[in-house]
C-alpha cells in the first residue's frame, strides 16, 4: 500500500498515489504501512516542512492514544485498500486478549493524566466485549437444561472484565465532572458487581457533585458496610454528612423566614 497524508492546519486531506481495489478498506485492527507528510499552513504540497515525513509501519487501527492518531485512523478507513478479518471472525480468546490489552493501555494513559485519550481506549475495549457478553448470556439462556460449565466460567470472566472497564470509564467521567455519566456507568458496574467498592465510591462522589447530598451519604454508608477501613469512603462520608447538615440548616432558616 502506498499513500500520502497532508496536514493543513487542523484539517486533513488525502492523496492516494496508488489506489487499490474499491471497497476493500481498512477496518478495526487492520495493520497499515505508509507515510505521513506534514506541510506548513498555506504552502504548496511541493514544499514540505523539513524532516517531517513519518513512516508508518504496521500502524494498528483501533488503539489510538491521542487526537492525531484518532484522526489518522478515521482517514485511513476511507481508503480503498486491503483490510483485515472483521471482528465476527475472531476467536473468543482473541476478543478477550485484545480487550485486556486495550484496558491496560487505557490504565497507563489515565495514570499519565491523559483522561480523554484513556476514555477512547476504554470505550474501544468495551465495544469489543459487549457483543460477546450478550452472546454468552443468550447462549446460556437458550440452554438452561443442558448446563455448560465452560460457558458459565467464560461468561463470568467476561462480565467481570466488562464491569472493570465500565468502572474505568466512570473514573474518566468523574475527572471531567460529568456526574450524570458517572451515575450511568457506575450503575452498569453495580448491575454486574453489586459490591464493587470503587463503583460505590464513584457513584457517591457523583451524587455529591450533583448536590444530592442525602443520596450520596446513603451510598457511601453502604460502601463502608462493605469496607469499613476505606479511608476515601470515610472522608467522603464526612463531606456528605457536613453538606447534609448545612442543607438542613439552610432549609430551616428558609422555613422560619417563610412563616415569620
Amino acid at each position: 500500500m502506498t499513500f500520502e497524508w497532508i496536514e493543513m492546519k487542523k484539517n486533513l486531506s488525502k492523496k492516494v498515489i496508488e489506489k487499490g481495489d474499491q471497497g476493500k478498506r481498512p477496518r478495526f485492527w487492520s495493520q497499515i504501512d505508509g507515510k505521513v507528510i506534514k506541510f506548513q499552513p498555506g504552502t504548496e504540497e511541493g514544499n514540505p516542512i523539513a524532516e517531517t515525513t513519518e513512516q508508518l509501519s504496521m500502524f494498528r487501527i483501533g488503539v489510538a492514544h491521542d487526537e492525531w492518531s484518532r484522526i489518522l485512523e478515521l482517514c485511513l478507513q476511507l481508503m480503498d485498500e486491503c483490510e483485515a478479518s472483521p471482528i465476527p471472525c475472531w476467536e473468543v480468546s482473541e476478543v478477550i486478549q485484545v480487550s485486556k490489552q486495550l484496558k491496560e493501555q487505557g490504565i497507563t494513559l489515565h495514570r499519565d493524566k491523559k483522561t480523554i485519550d484513556s476514555f477512547y481506549v476504554f470505550s474501544r475495549a468495551l465495544k469489543l466485549l459487549i457483543p460477546l457478553e450478550v452472546r454468552l448470556i443468550k447462549q446460556l439462556a437458550d440452554n438452561r437444561e443442558n448446563k455448560d460449565e465452560e460457558a458459565e466460567v467464560l461468561k463470568k470472566d467476561v462480565t467481570a472484565l466488562v464491569a472493570s472497564i465500565y468502572n474505568n470509564l466512570a473514573a474518566c467521567q468523574l475527572v471531567e465532572a460529568n456526574y450524570c455519566h458517572v451515575l450511568h456507568l457506575c450503575d452498569q458496574v453495580l448491575e454486574r458487581a453489586p459490591s464493587d467498592p470503587k463503583a460505590i465510591y464513584r457513584k457517591a462522589s457523583a451524587l455529591l457533585g450533583l448536590r444530592q447530598f442525602q443520596d450520596s451519604l446513603e451510598m457511601v454508608k453502604m460502601g463502608l458496610v462493605l469496607d469499613p477501613s476505606n479511608k476515601a469512603m470515610q472522608s467522603l462520608e464526612k463531606k456528605a454528612n457536613n453538606y447534609c447538615i448545612q442543607q438542613r440548616n439552610e432549609f430551616a432558616k428558609g422555613m422560619k423566614k417563610f412563616f415569620h
